[in-house]
């Protein structure tokens, strides 16, 4: 199990009730989305409008696109995005992209 399920829950209550809130896609996300031909990927900052959990799998996501306004909805784990060092979360958030990240390198993954 990658996720501490009580703190996880408690961290996407917590995300839920802040959103909207402005977020950074980090530079290999871009690159990705680019390589991808995703709408929306040249850009850098983004607004999570709203969160939910992808299970174990996928963790946290984020959901930077109002499908119902754009036709399509644009999906990103929190693992891949930095929330402003202002933003009363960020040290909830950091902590969880850590503890995700060293647990998905020891399984082979990122």
């Amino acid at each position: 199990m990658l996720d501490k399920p009580e703190k996880t829950t408690r961290l996407l209550a917590a995300l839920k009730a802040a959103a909207p809130f402005d977020v950074e896609l980090a530079p290999s996300l871009i690159e990705y989305l680019q390589a991808q031909n995703v709408a929306d990927a040249d850009r850098m900052h983004h607004v999570v409008w709203d969160l939910s959990y992808a299970g174990d799998e996928g963790g946290i996501v984020c959901h930077l696109s109002r499908s119902e306004e754009t036709g399509r909805a644009l999906v990103v784990s929190l693992t891949h995005v930095r929330v402003p060092r202002s933003m009363p979360l960020a040290a909830a958030v950091l902590d969880y992209q850590k503890h995700r990240a060293k647990k998905l390198k020891k399984q082979g993954r990122r």
